[in-house]
């Protein structure tokens, strides 16, 4: 009997160590091969096949350093660990050339040096969250939080050594959005987020974008941070083109940001040439004009037609911007004072039609996964023409409840104290922004080129190579608030709205405009993909909180205590 038990005990014993060898041994084999299984149905473990391509590329170390450590709430130990995921994901395909680091900033620095630190890193691109905690007695705590990375690339040039760096927000305002939704469309932003900052920071050649100047354009403060935003990835130039029938030739995109002088027409004859050999444009324009400063010092202001001279020319191209005005009952507030006359000033916020947000399809490579877009007297545009070499596709709309107002029309900030009737904004989705791509053709076709004013000889060209041209019916869209004081200049970040306190997505929208029109296709397919939110039913699960509390609490410990019954009665039939 002895022998038989001592025999079972050796059998078993050898078996357990074979099992272990083996398991070793597979391990020691599989290093080399990546085999993982997703079994989500939306597939958020699996990442896309464009951000493993540019893990694969990467050539220099990149550090990623994230600023979400120490005491956080729990959403945001949620989104560390969808952050944390993310960059071991992809590290496979990276290996040592992607390191990353957790920092609790707040917690190594010292109460009186906070203020410094928080305008440090909003000066790097981080954007700041204020978290509410509960304490122990029934209070509420309000700290600051930078839900954030800072990506480092370090990329050696001859004998030099040039360090670049970009900042990631993965936390956005949303409007309209709870906090488990918020919460779930940051996650959905991470892998593009990282991504996307990491292909466009180890760009080794900077494409080269012009801003256009000499015409009242947008000037560097208004256009302040999303050149800021751009220049991480590309090399920015403000130019005048002064009748230099070659100036853009350097540029691989032009941006016109609402000019409000008109241009010459060597000017425009030199954009023209430009485009006929395959630039890229990005028009920010205004069709109505309103001296929104008469409007806030009085009580209205005279809308009229804008004279920047350029609606020939796009309409040649195949668009055309209306003078008209769109008011929009999604719209944004205006600070309006309510005090009689006489008084002191009372403002409060009330919804300016004049103001309206405007909608991002979701099926356009653009505008997925967008916020909604501020805009300010905002015009419709149509497409003209039937030139079957350029595609256009509108990008922008307005909402289901809008209209148009002719100009010249009187704008009166008495319209606030009158509740709109949604049957007169009878006219939806008028669209604001469209895209276009193909072959243009010569808006100075047939026209006498020798009255303008040239500096240099040139052969003119009827038709050009393959361009791409992005028209916004808005130039409001790119320009950021300014804030101008003795001590200095405040710029506040494109899209943020200082009244409502939300920040829109004008800045990525802009963005995705100059990535479509620099043919950045990695960072335009690397976009955040759909999740499907798997929330508890609130209304029935917290009468029963109780319940579900006693089964998840008692049901594993009385699973773990059947599974060993079954095993020891198991091991007593095996060795007796």
């Amino acid at each position: 009997m002895v022998n038989i038990l001592t025999t079972k005990r050796t059998r078993a014993i050898a078996k357990f160590f074979g099992m272990v060898a083996l398991l070793i041994a597979l391990n020691s084999l599989s290093q080399p091969f990546l085999f993982r299984i997703d079994l989500t149905g939306d597939r958020r473990y699996t990442l896309s096949d464009a951000s493993k391509h540019v893990m694969r590329q990467l050539d220099n170390t990149v550090q990623v350093y994230v600023f979400l450590d120490g005491n956080l709430s729990l959403p945001l130990k949620k989104l560390r660990a969808t952050i944390k995921e993310t960059l071991e994901e992809l590290k496979v395909h990276a290996g040592m050339r992607l390191r990353y680091e957790f920092v609790d900033a707040v917690a190594e620095t010292s109460p009186s040096e906070l203020p410094q630190l928080y305008a440090s890193l909003q000066a790097r691109g981080l954007a700041p969250v204020t978290e509410e905690e509960r304490t122990p007695g029934g209070g509420r705590l309000e700290r600051t939080v930078f839900p954030g990375a800072l990506v480092v690339y370090t990329q050696t040039l001859d004998t030099t050594a040039r360090t670049r760096e970009i900042a990631v927000n993965f936390l956005q305002d949303n409007s309209g959005a709870n906090a488990d939704e918020s919460l779930l469309m940051a996650q959905q932003n991470v892998e593009p987020a990282l991504t996307g900052a990491i292909a466009r920071i180890t760009r080794k050649d900077l494409p080269h974008i012009a801003f256009v100047e000499g015409h009242g354009e947008l000037d560097e403060y208004e256009t302040g941070d999303i050149c800021r935003e751009l220049s991480p990835f590309a090399r920015l130039d403000r130019l005048e083109i002064n009748g230099d029938i070659h100036a853009l030739d350097p540029y691989a995109a032009v941006v016109i940001a609402r000019p409000a002088k008109p241009w010459s027409d060597a000017d425009k004859l030199a954009l023209d040439q430009y485009i006929m050999r395959g630039g890229r444009v990005a028009w920010f324009l205004d069709a109505v004009e309103v001296h929104h400063d008469s409007l806030a010092n009085g009580l209205n202001t005279l809308a009229f037609a804008c004279t920047h001279g350029l609606d020939d020319q796009l309409f040649r191209y195949g668009v055309r911007i209306n003078p008209t005005i769109i008011q929009d009952l999604q719209c944004a507030m205006l600070p309006v004072n309510i005090a009689p006359p006489g008084q002191t000033a009372d403002f409060k916020p009330a919804p300016w039609t004049y103001y309206p947000l405007l909608v991002p399809p979701p099926d356009n490579i653009l505008t997925r996964g967008l916020n909604l877009i501020l805009s300010k007297y905002p015009s419709a545009i149509d497409t003209v023409g039937k030139n079957p070499a350029v595609t256009k596709k509108n990008i922008l709309y307005s909402s289901e409840y809008s209209r148009t107002q002719a100009v010249p029309a009187l704008v009166s900030l008495s319209q606030t104290a009158q509740r709109p009737d949604p049957a007169a904004f009878a006219q939806p989705f008028l669209p604001v922004a469209v895209m276009l791509e193909g072959t243009f053709t010569s808006a100075f076709l047939n026209r006498p080129l020798q009255h303008y004013r040239l500096r240099q000889p040139f052969t003119f060209r009827e038709t050009g190579a393959p361009a791409k041209m992005i028209v916004v019916a808005d130039g409001d869209i790119i320009r950021n608030d300014v804030v101008r004081r003795a001590d200095g200049t405040r710029i506040f970040p494109l899209g943020f709205d200082r009244y409502m306190n939300v920040q829109f997505g004008n800045r990525n929208f802009v963005k995705n405009c100059m990535y479509y029109l620099l043919d950045d296709e990695n960072t335009l397919q690397i976009r955040p993909r759909e999740w499907t939110m798997r929330l508890l039913d609130r209304a029935k699960t917290f009468p029963q909180r109780s319940l579900w509390i006693a089964v998840n609490t008692i049901a594993p410990l009385l699973l773990i205590l059947f599974a060993g019954a079954i095993f020891a009665g198991w091991r007593k039939r095996a060795y007796l």
